[in-house]
């Protein structure tokens, strides 16, 4: 019998537009920038490191997890991209930037149903949230949920940089199980990664159901296209009796 419901956040209950990223990417470096008088050279440097940022988003493994904290990111920047030290205040304020920037550019739900669907769902499951950081710890993006209105319908919340491990792995689905106390079985996880999510749920011991919006072809089973279809899924594929 299911019990509980870990559903991821990027790309699944939110997500950027119109390259809402990259936009926050330039008001970064710009902010940098300006707050270390920096030659407006170092704008390139500092947008290739938020490229090799992300692609240590998409591929976490223990050589990039200095990427799990804004902090360690943003001094990683300066030494190993700008060769430049900064006081600890610098850094400070660098940081309090750095991952509030969001709100200025805030990403939007993926599905207006969103809201409606968890509301129902809270009525059914415990629901957690298992959610991979990146430039914004789990402390802003709570912000982020409650402009939605959906902050209040998840029991739980577990995001990477609280906890120092990222999907896919174990420890995170660890955590989850541990706080749930529950079995593993009794726990579905939904998320849009086949690798980070899916794999990572299943490989753990947990249910798990792929959100493939806009995906022509989808590589697993079971998933969904829209999150009207989940409830009828659940009730399909993990009965409660």
């Amino acid at each position: 019998m299911i019990k509980a419901l870990t559903i991821d956040l990027w790309e699944t209950l939110i997500e950027d537009v119109n390259s809402s990223e990259k936009l926050r990417d330039e008001k970064r470096a710009e902010f940098i920038i300006k707050h270390l008088h920096l030659n407006e050279n170092a704008k390139e440097k500092i947008m290739n490191f938020f490229t090799d940022l992300t692609d240590a988003f998409k591929h976490p493994n223990s050589e990039n997890a200095w990427s799990i904290l804004p902090e360690t990111q943003v001094k990683k920047l300066l030494k190993d991209y700008l060769h430049i030290e900064a006081s600890e205040s610098e850094i400070r304020q660098i940081v309090e930037f750095y991952v509030s920037v969001i709100l200025e550019e805030p990403p939007i739900l993926t599905e207006k149903i969103v809201p409606k669907v968890l509301m129902e769902l809270s009525k059914k499951y415990t629901l957690m949230m298992i959610s991979n950081t990146g430039r914004t710890p789990g402390s802003i993006l709570l912000n982020i949920l409650e402009m939605y209105g959906i902050r209040d319908y998840f029991k739980y919340f577990i995001f990477s940089d609280e906890v120092m491990a990222r999907k896919p792995d174990p420890r995170i689905f660890a955590f989850a199980q541990n706080q749930l106390g529950m079995d593993k079985k009794e726990i579905v996880h939904i998320g849009d990664s086949v690798n980070l999510d899916f794999l990572g749920a299943t490989q753990f011991g947990f249910n798990a159901v792929l959100y493939a919006k806009g995906r022509d072809e989808v590589p697993v089973s079971p998933y969904i296209k829209s999150f009207e279809e989940l409830e009828g899924l659940l009730n399909e594929k993990f009965s409660r009796d």
